[in-house]
């Protein structure tokens, strides 16, 4: 189990600082397995890049704890009782409140995590919502890999892939076995989720991805 303290910056990009933003990162390293967790912070990482580039204001401290949040679900399949995005969405409301975020802030966490598996998110749905669903997209399927160049290796340097997209795609079939109207079926099935994984940049550029 990691236990690391909550950075300021990962590479050039800021890290909130309160204590819901602190609260998350200390629950995330010992709910998610690495790979997990990995894909987690490089999301928030990717996000905020995504919005330094195209100059958007967001709230931080509710893309950071969705992000670390929005895939929780997938360790848990057995036991959930909706799509993996809403069951992690419900649990991460409760955790964000418990912890002092305010409700309204709380919920549009919560949305974003189910609206990342959703497949056209927009800025009518939030500016978080709209970064997180860019950013699971760029790191799942490489969808923009060209928007974060500037921070790419260094993030990459700190959590990298390694064998990311195997344990991802083996999630998801899990969940798409087991819950058939699901999103997840949906990629796996309807968009050929593996096939754009194994064509995306990240599969072209192992050597620089830690895989």
């Amino acid at each position: 189990m990691r236990t690391t303290s909550l950075p300021n910056r990962i590479a050039s990009i800021v890290v909130p600082q309160d204590d819901v933003s602190d609260a998350t990162w200390r629950w995330a390293q010992r709910s998610l397995p690495d790979y997990l967790f990995d894909h987690s912070v490089r999301a928030y990482c990717w996000g905020a890049a995504i919005a330094a580039r195209e100059g958007w204001s967001f709230d931080r401290p509710i893309l950071w704890t969705a992000s670390l949040m929005h895939d929780f679900g997938l360790t848990r399949i057995p036991r959930n009782t909706m799509c993996f995005e809403v069951e992690g969405a419900e649990i991460a409301r409760r955790f964000l409140e418990r912890h002092g975020m305010a409700a309204a802030d709380a919920d549009r966490a919560a949305i974003a995590i189910i609206l990342h598996m959703q497949p056209s998110v927009t800025f009518k749905d939030g500016v978080e919502a709209l970064l997180l669903d860019r950013a699971t997209s760029l790191d799942v399927r490489g969808a923009g890999y060209e928007l974060v160049d500037a921070v790419r290796p260094r993030v990459i340097g700190e959590f990298p892939r390694r064998a990311f997209d195997r344990l991802f795609l083996a999630a998801i079939t899990r969940e798409a076995a087991i819950r058939p109207t699901c999103q997840s079926a949906r990629l796996l099935n309807q968009t050929d989720l593996a096939g754009w994984m194994a064509r995306s940049p990240w599969a072209e550029d192992r050597g620089a991805t830690g895989g």
